[in-house]
C-alpha cells in the first residue's frame, strides 16, 4: 500500500533532469531531507496570466472615475500595474475585468494589487469587489476582501488575494465602489494568474503501482528514487499500472509527461 505526504510545495518550471545536474552527494542529501521531513514535492504547471481585460464605469454616477494604463494588469510583468481611480462617487464605482486564455476550474486564483503609499489592510479594501467569469457572465460568487483571502507582500502597501474559485472561470472582475480608497490615490492591480492544482495519487498490490492524476499519464516517464538518493527503478508509462518490484520502503515518485512537465511526490510502499 502506498500513502503520500501530505504537505506539498510548487515550484514552477523545473525539468526533469535538474537533480542529475548536481553532484551525487548533493542529490542524496536533498532527496533525503525531503523524504524523512515529510515534504512533498509537486513541481507544477506555470502559471497562466490573464491575457486580455477591458474596464470602465458602471452604476448611476462617478464623477471623474478612470483607469489609468489598464493594460499593464495583463501578462507576466508582476512588477507594472493598472490604476483604478475614484473621483466623485454618488451611485456606482469603478471596474476592471481581467481574462485567461482558457475555461479552468481546480486553480487556485491569485491577483496582484497594492496602493501608492498606503499600507494595505482588510478595513482599507472594504470597497473592494470580487467575481469570477464565464464567458462574459458572472460566477454570481462576488465576495469582499476579508482576512482569509488577502495576503500581504514584502511591502506594506503590496500584497495578493488569493482562493481557489469553486467554479470554472476564464476571467476575474474587479470592482472598486468606495472604502477609504475614494479619499485618494489609487488602486493598482499588478497581474492575475491562475495557478493549476495538481493531484497524483497512487496506490499499489502485490507490487503493482496504480497512478491516478488530473495529468496526462499516456507515454509518461515515472521513476523512483530511494532514501539514498539512488534512482532504483525508470520505466515509460503504457497505462497507469506499473510494476514497481521494490522492498517497502520510502521512495520519491517522479513523473514527467510526453510535454515535459514534472511532478514530483514521496510515497511508502508497505
Amino acid at each position: 500500500m502506498l500513502k503520500f505526504g501530505e504537505n506539498y510545495l510548487n515550484i514552477n518550471n523545473m525539468k526533469f533532469n535538474l537533480l542529475s545536474r548536481t553532484p551525487l552527494s548533493f542529490r542524496k542529501a536533498v532527496i533525503a531531507f525531503l523524504l524523512i521531513s515529510g515534504n512533498t514535492l509537486l513541481f507544477a504547471q506555470s502559471r497562466i496570466y490573464a491575457h486580455a481585460q477591458n474596464s470602465g464605469v458602471f452604476g448611476v454616477a462617478c464623477l471623474g472615475c478612470r483607469v489609468d494604463n489598464p493594460q499593464n494588469a495583463i501578462g507576466d510583468n508582476e512588477d507594472d500595474y493598472s490604476t483604478l481611480v475614484l473621483g466623485t462617487v454618488l451611485l456606482g464605482g469603478i471596474q476592471q475585468t481581467l481574462t485567461f486564455p482558457d475555461l479552468r476550474s481546480d486553480t487556485r486564483l491569485v491577483v496582484g494589487i497594492g496602493t501608492d503609499n498606503i499600507p494595505l489592510s482588510v478595513q482599507l479594501l472594504s470597497g473592494v469587489t470580487l467575481e469570477t467569469m464565464n464567458g462574459g457572465s458572472s460566477n454570481n460568487d462576488r465576495r469582499t476582501v476579508d482576512v482569509s483571502l488577502l495576503k500581504l507582500g514584502a511591502t506594506p502597501n503590496r500584497g495578493t488575494v488569493e482562493f481557489k474559485p469553486e467554479k470554472p472561470y476564464d476571467g476575474i472582475r474587479i470592482g472598486l465602489t468606495g472604502g477609504v480608497l475614494s479619499l485618494g490615490g489609487g488602486f493598482r492591480i499588478y497581474y492575475a494568474y491562475q495557478d493549476p492544482l495538481i493531484t497524483l495519487k497512487a496506490h499499489s498490490q502485490d507490487g503493482q503501482v496504480t497512478l491516478e492524476a488530473n495529468i496526462p499519464l499516456e507515454g509518461a516517464e515515472v521513476a523512483l528514487t530511494n532514501t539514498s538518493g539512488k534512482e532504483v527503478y525508470r520505466s515509460t508509462l503504457r497505462s497507469k499500472t506499473f510494476d514497481a518490484k521494490q522492498p517497502e520502503g520510502i521512495y520519491m515518485i517522479t513523473v514527467q509527461t510526453k510535454e515535459g512537465k514534472m511532478y514530483s511526490k514521496k510515497i511508502i510502499v508497505k
